[in-house]
């Protein structure tokens, strides 16, 4: 008879779990050993956040819940910030956690921590394994994980219950759901229909799956759209009816001047969670999702059900209802910046530009969190779903290089770039040891201004001076050669454009030190 850890990963290898992301421990051991008797591959990373922005990543890129593994105490805690991430991304995942022995739960307090209460406000479910039918238990924690709205639960195996062996009922597990569908959709056309200016906005609650049946209600409506952060590449940013990303990024106020221009928005997915600023609870908003997004002083129209089959059959029961050329002219006009002159250093601006022009069009990018993520998340432009990856809804530095990780072994043909800032190059410099070690041609940027630039561009707006924000950061080049990769570092585009395109031609992983001049932040946000 299987153990409980052994079933565990079987049902994890039955759902297509390919791997395993964590840092191993001694209660956590059977775990493991499990997995790779079940053909899943556990790949070490150097903290436990990383792992589970790995695992975060990967389950939003395949739609099957990625794993985490971490040991208790110390191993568990370190998950919550990534965990915490998978929430507010909506991304599936499953952390599965280590605990005492429960027969010396009551007794022992070295490295007892009640886990169940710790990750209960930041997952879905934390569901404790050996009181009820494990293959189940992990079942239903599958399928809550990707049903609408996605996001992590939280596993707890105790070590002892992990060796124990473990009674399955034999019942057969399905860990798919749809949502049900709500046809009330005339309603929502009425509202398009009596518009002047309706907009739509395409926000991370549409799979890449559904982006054709989005396109066909931008086409049938012929009004202009904008995109959420974590939406970006749902339709192609260089199609003529594009008018930039909401919100939150670069150029703030001007595509909230956009929004309000609007007499209708058309959500398709939004989810609030990606706003720092309020204006949606203010807006006339008709929204298409597969779950309610009311909260507070929200209070959309909302017709409910798989976003897609919504979006397809919304385009057609509305007429087109296009804007006056020279409005949608002038909105473009707003969404568009030129790179601000600079004496000495290079502008991030013209970086992104430089950086885009090299790397196809299908190229994934992953974003870390700091003042590059909003003008990067605006100007970047993507082209198809699932090509721009960041931390929007909890935003936690720390995200860009694991994600790059996720991404690659997801897209192994695909090319890959992490962006990130000095500072959060300096929080995950151990994850280029598993980029080393796994071979992987991520290539990443560094945009090294010598501070936490969004903080500082906060402080001056707040009348403050500069304060606990500047630092030396090492040569981010030196130390990825001590890590056995390609180092470089950049002084003008030339030698940055030189050395992304010699490493998409090998095909080799590169860390691109490149010196950026943070002035432009206080223009662009």
């Amino acid at each position: 008879m299987p153990t409980h850890a052994e079933v565990i990963a079987q049902v994890l290898a039955e759902q297509g779990t390919p791997y395993v992301f964590g840092v191993p421990g001694g209660e956590i051991a059977a775990f493991l050993e499990a997995c790779r008797h079940a053909g899943i591959r556990f790949l070490l990373t150097g903290q436990e956040s990383s792992a589970a922005c790995m695992a975060q990543t990967f389950g939003q890129i395949t739609g099957v819940p990625g794993v985490c593994a971490a040991t208790l105490g110390p191993g568990a805690t370190n998950l919550v910030t990534g965990v915490a991430n998978a929430l507010l991304d909506r991304a599936p995942l499953l952390a599965v956690t280590a605990q005492i022995p429960s027969a010396a739960f009551h007794t022992m307090t070295h490295q007892r921590i009640p886990l169940p209460e710790l990750f209960a406000p930041i997952t879905k479910g934390s569901v404790v394994l050996g009181a009820v039918d494990t293959a189940e238990a992990v079942a239903r924690a599958i399928k809550l994980a990707a049903a609408p709205r996605p996001g992590p639960v939280h596993l707890m195996l105790p070590s002892d219950v992990a060796v124990q062996e473990c009674e399955t009922s034999g019942a057969p597990r399905n860990c798919s759901d749809m949502p049900v569908m709500n046809d009330a959709l005339a309603e929502a056309a009425a509202r398009v229909n009596a518009s002047q200016r309706p907009l739509v906005l395409i926000g991370l609650g549409v799979p890449p799956s559904a982006a054709p049946a989005v396109r066909s209600l931008v086409n049938r409506l012929r009004a202009p759209f904008l995109v959420t952060p974590k939406a970006k590449g749902i339709l192609p940013e260089d199609a003529p009816l594009f008018l930039g990303v909401a919100s939150g990024m670069a150029i703030d106020r001007d595509i909230l001047e956009t929004i309000r221009t609007a007499d209708v928005v058309v959500g398709v997915g939004f989810d609030p969670v990606e706003c720092d600023k309020t204006w949606f609870s203010e807006a006339e908003i008709v929204a298409l999702d597969s779950v309610t997004m009311a909260a507070g002083n929200y209070r959309p129209a909302e017709f409910l059900g798989d976003v897609g089959t919504l979006a397809a059959r919304l385009a057609t029961l509305v007429e087109p209802n296009p804007w006056p050329e020279s409005l949608v002219a002038e909105r473009r006009r707003a969404s568009v910046r030129e790179a601000a002159a600079s004496d000495r250093a290079l502008s991030p601006l013209r970086l992104i530009e430089e950086l885009r022009a090299v790397f196809p069009r299908d190229a994934v990018v992953t974003c870390d969190v700091g003042a590059h993520k909003l003008v990067l998340g605006q100007f970047w432009r993507a082209y198809e779903p699932g090509t721009f990856l960041l931390s929007n809804g909890l935003s936690g530095m720390g995200y860009g290089v694991p994600a790059a990780i996720a991404a690659q072994l997801a897209f192994p043909d695909r090319a890959v770039m992490a962006a990130v800032g000095d500072g959060g190059m300096l929080m995950m410099l151990h994850d280029l040891a598993l980029i080393r070690e796994l071979e992987l041609p991520v290539i990443t940027v560094v945009f090294s201004d010598r501070s936490l630039s969004l903080i500082r561009v906060s402080q001056h707006r707040q009348g403050f001076a500069p304060y606990g924000v500047d630092f030396s950061p090492p040569d981010f080049a030196i130390v990825a050669a001590a890590f056995g990769i390609c180092g470089r570092r950049a002084a003008t585009l030339e030698e940055a454009r030189t050395a992304v395109e010699q490493a998409l031609t090998s095909r080799t992983a590169l860390v691109l030190d490149v010196a950026v001049d943070y002035r432009e932040y206080y223009e662009l946000l």
